[in-house]
């Protein structure tokens, strides 16, 4: 099946609002095909862990009258080229299909949307996508998302199927229009407490945090390739700059000496005109 990601699973996000297409042979164009509508939402077992199909909502009549949405078994049909091409055959669509895999459609579920939640009502954002196998629809992954701005800087949370307990009906999102005392109108998808210590992937803050670390690790390792040539360099400069410093040394205790001798001087200077002015004055008197 083609629209596979790298691990060959199945995005359900990946299939929605893609154009299906059913072969009808001509007498002179064998291969020809025609356009059923587009994918609305894969639809998911009630109880199981499984996605069964593919809802496929078909054009209205003359764009006036509804048409019900055609079901597409999840192994009925294939992905050429970005499109969805149905099997021809009653099990691949409808009332064949359900038959075939065993399920009341109107017991089945859309994930899409639904609230993931703990026992205790720790609410951890919606289903944003399921990742599952293309064969038997077995759910691998479960992508919780809290909104594209917090998705895009906070990332999203993979809940993996052995932390998913299934659809709940009770708590959660509501399904339809009822009244306040309706718990029958509220579901969720039920997942393990373990969930509550799950690390989110791939927001800007971890792509920062990642950043920050390389560029720490980058600087570590410039000091660690520069450190011993600096180390070189100042081996080789010590005996220059001791040189320098006792030279310097050298010149300020000379200038001191001269400094204290001319000091001194002038000192003297002074007493000797001191003494000289007070025996003139004294030859005055």
């Amino acid at each position: 099946m083609g629209n596979q990601l790298e691990s060959g699973l199945v995005s359900a996000n990946g299939l929605a609002g893609k154009k299906a297409w059913i072969g009808r042979p001509k007498k002179n164009d064998p291969d020809a095909m025609k356009k059923m509508g587009r994918v609305r939402a894969c639809v998911f077992h009630p109880k199981q862990k499984r996605c069964v199909g593919l809802l496929v909502k078909r054009p209205d009549v003359a764009l006036l009258f509804h048409r019900p949405n055609m079901f597409v078994a999840v192994d009925g049909y294939d992905v050429v080229d970005g499109n969805i091409v149905v099997h021809e055959g009653p099990q691949a669509v409808d009332k064949g299909a359900c038959k075939a895999l065993g399920i009341n459609l109107d017991d089945c579920v859309l994930w899409a949307g639904l609230a993931v939640m703990c026992e205790d009502g720790t609410d951890f954002g919606v289903v944003g996508d399921v990742l599952f196998h293309p064969q038997s629809g077995a759910v691998e992954t479960l992508v919780v998302s809290k909104g594209a701005t917090a998705n895009t800087l906070l990332g999203q949370r993979n809940v993996p199927a052995s932390a998913i307990r299934g659809f709940r009906r009770g708590m959660g999102t509501q399904l339809y229009v009822a009244d306040d005392d309706d718990a029958a109108a509220l579901g969720c998808i039920l997942v393990d407490d373990s969930v509550k210590d799950m690390d989110v992937s791939g927001g800007v803050a971890e792509k920062a945090g990642a950043a920050t670390a390389v560029a720490t690790d980058k600087a570590k390792r410039v000091v660690r390739r520069v450190q011993p040539k600096a180390q070189e360099a100042v081996d080789k400069a010590k005996p220059t700059v001791q040189k320098a410093a006792k030279a310097a040394g050298e010149a300020v205790d000379k200038g001191a000496f001269v400094t204290g001798r001319q000091i001194g001087r002038a000192t003297g200077m002074f007493s000797s005109f001191k003494d000289e002015f007070s025996k003139a004055m004294k030859d005055d008197e």
